[in-house]
């Protein structure tokens, strides 16, 4: 009996050691909040609970049992108004005294966290937490098992037995066809996805076909709508919501920057966005974070969206296209974001993709879609992203569109800004109209990309109008090249720097850079063809035999081979002929005096034929005059007429830079034409003496 006594003790005091090991203890939270005082009960352990009324308030049993409450901070953080009292009563039962007239609402955020927010006013009627609870003891609801019962036998539809009104024609096809192995083989799998989400279900046996009277009503039709986790194919849905490549387009409410903001003050709206934006243990609340990120946006704060994107990462739905249309409003290009592809959709997406990625052809652009949700934005965002998409039509070839944008930024009421000036003054040379040269020379003194844009866009209409820039242009633009090297925006200030330079007279350094814009030759070419000094002309006309001659338009060919030729050099300005067929006038008046330069009569005539007009006939009779004596033995009695030489010719220099002053042109002016007339008179002498040598008997 001893040992007996010895052995129950020691199972009695085991037993009291594995519950006192088993029961936990239950962190007891609490918080004030506007309207509402909580409670939080979070343990791990528990895995049921029930709420109920008591005549203090309400208690909150859990289950498992054999834990007890931290209650020493329960009071820190709260005052009494809402909760009076919160103590321990049993093992499981915790017991809260309500000092108000308020009601209880519980939520399990997570297993093992329980929630209680003790709100104002009495509770719903229907609230199933104003009933006291049970006796200890007994189980929870959710743990009670209901009892099986028999399964009772259920008829699968057969979707066979379905009257279906019969053809008028019946089609008689093989069943061998390749159409109708591949409508079988659709059906097959299209039922299997079908089968695989419970959404159809096959019957395993044919039942008779029911009977029913003649005159009964038809059989109700049974419309099966889209099982979750199913879309409709592609080929179900408008053309106008599918891109391209068959793939869904953005839907209009997802892209909606208008409905993103108020008319509040901005800076109320921003307070309201940017609150609640983590709730009370730092969780990310994700619709408090879609809403300030949509608030950015339609501010056009793309920095802004994307840091809060980046600091808050937990929102997944729309983070792609947020983060596309937040790049597209700091001016970037996102050929590969959300947007890709969206061009000719019916929807606000053809917009922002077009802004993401500029299509080269008008006919890869939904351009209503376009036009009509850009007029659709708001104003601040239409003068953003105005410029940008006007340039876009522009250098896609569609100026009307470039205007229609246009026309929205400036019917807005205000100021339309800096950018539209630029804008407009870019439509009107792609639609031939005179350029706004004062305005634009007023927004080319403003610092930032439009100041550099519009004062690149001044210089290049300039000296496309003959004009030549002034010194402090020059400079800005050479400092402008410092600050945009490789950008956009730094080939087009390289281009008006290029042409500033070879219009103020410094054509070494023009060409010497011309890696800043390689296009701006035929520009830089025909300026020294036009105005360049002889020395620069000399220095880069005159070909070596190995050169290759520059690819540059007939009319810059043909300045250049005139100027070469006025200065006695031929065969240098042959070389810029010979690449172009000689079928115009000019072409052959010009081939003409170089070969009476040659002293080559025969040739001139050549080139002359069938051409009339008071040139023709005068370079006709000079190569006449030049041609050996006739077989008579006489002489003919016209003199050599020399070479024409331009009214005004350029002063002869040596090669090397352009002379800073014009008064050294005057003062070699007169030596070389007194030169050329020597040249000239000795080539008369000469072919003088060449004739009397030639006839016989002399």
């Amino acid at each position: 009996m001893a040992r007996l006594s010895r052995a129950a003790a020691l199972s009695a005091a085991v037993a009291a050691l594995c519950q006192g090991a088993l029961a936990s203890e239950v962190a007891i939270r609490t918080g004030e909040h506007p309207g509402f005082t909580r409670v939080v009960v979070e343990d791990p352990s528990i895995r049921h609970w029930q709420l109920g009324r008591t005549p203090e308030g309400y208690a909150l049993r859990l289950s498992p049992g054999q834990r007890s409450f931290d209650l020493s901070k329960a009071f820190r953080l709260i005052n009494r108004e809402r909760l009076a009292s919160l103590r321990a009563a049993s093992e499981s039962d915790l017991h809260l005294g309500i000092g108000c007239s308020c009601h209880v609402e519980p939520v399990e955020v997570r297993p093992g966290v329980i929630v209680l927010d003790i709100h104002d006013g009495a509770a719903p009627r229907d609230s199933m937490y104003e009933r006291p609870l049970p006796p200890p003891g007994t189980p929870a609801l959710a743990q009670v098992r209901p009892r099986s019962r028999p399964a009772a036998p259920t008829q699968a539809y057969d979707w066979r037995k379905a009257d279906a009104p019969q053809p008028t024609v019946e089609l008689q096809v093989g069943m061998n066809q390749p159409a109708v192995d591949a409508m079988r083989q659709s059906l097959v799998e299209q039922l299997s996805r079908g089968a695989a989400a419970g959404a159809v279900d096959f019957a395993t046996e044919v039942p008779p076909a029911p009977t029913r009277p003649e005159d009964d009503a038809p059989t109700p039709h049974m419309q099966v709508l889209p099982e979750p986790g199913f879309e409709p194919a592609a080929a179900d849905r408008p053309q106008e919501h599918l891109t391209a490549a068959g793939s869904d387009c953005i839907a209009d409410d997802r892209v909606d920057v208008t409905s993103w903001s108020t008319e509040e003050p901005v800076a109320r709206q921003m307070a309201t966005a940017l609150a609640g934006l983590t709730g009370e243990f730092d969780d990310i609340q994700p619709e408090a974070l879609g809403k300030a990120v949509r608030f950015y946006l339609s501010l056009g704060f793309g920095a802004e969206a994307r840091q809060l994107l980046a600091t808050f990462p937990g929102i997944e739905s729309d983070r792609p296209v947020w983060d596309a249309m937040a790049r597209i409003l700091d001016g970037e290009r996102v050929p590969e974001g959300a947007f890709a592809g969206m061009a000719t959709c019916d929807t606000a997406a053809a917009l922002w993709s077009v802004l993401s990625d500029p299509p080269s052809g008008t006919r890869s652009v939904n351009s209503p879609a376009v036009l009509r949700t850009f007029s659709a934005l708001p104003t601040h965002l239409r003068r953003h992203l105005g410029p940008r998409l006007a340039e876009d039509y522009m250098v896609r070839g569609d100026p009307a569109g470039a205007r229609a944008v246009q026309d929205a930024v400036l019917r807005a009421p205000g100021d339309a800004g800096q950018a539209a000036v630029l804008t407009e003054a870019r439509l009107a040379v792609a639609e031939g109209r005179p350029e706004p040269l004062e305005q634009l020379a007023s927004v080319s003194g403003q610092s930032g990309p439009t100041g550099a844009e519009a004062l690149a866009l001044l210089v290049e209409r300039q000296v496309a109008a003959g004009k030549t820039p002034t010194a402090e242009d020059v400079i800005a633009l050479a400092a402008m090249l410092h600050e945009n090297p490789g950008s956009e925006i730094g080939r087009r200030l390289g281009r008006a720097y290029r042409l500033a330079l070879a219009a103020t007279g410094d054509f070494e350094t023009s060409f010497a850079r011309r890696e800043l814009a390689p296009e701006a030759d035929a520009d830089v070419w025909r300026l020294l063809a036009n105005a360049g000094p002889d020395s620069e002309l000399l220095a880069r006309a005159v070909l070596a035999r190995e050169d290759k001659v520059p690819d540059l338009p007939v009319a810059t060919r043909r300045k250049l081979a005139d100027r070469l030729l006025g200065l006695g050099l031929a065969a240098a300005a042959e070389r810029w002929l010979d690449a172009t067929p000689a079928t115009e006038p000019e072409d052959r008046l010009l081939l003409s005096r170089i070969a009476l330069q040659e002293r080559d009569a025969a040739k001139a005539l050549g080139t002359l034929a069938g051409l009339e007009g008071e040139e023709a006939n005068r370079l006709r009779d000079t190569a006449r005059s030049r041609l050996p004596a006739t077989p008579a033995g006489r002489v003919p009695p016209a003199l050599p007429v020399p070479t024409a030489v331009p009214e005004s010719p350029a002063p002869l220099q040596t090669q090397g830079p352009a002379p800073a002053a014009t008064s050294i042109d005057a003062e070699l002016a007169g030596p070389l034409a007194r030169s050329r007339a020597l040249v000239e008179e000795s080539a008369s002498d000469r072919s003088r003496i060449e004739a009397l040598l030639g006839q016989p008997g002399q």
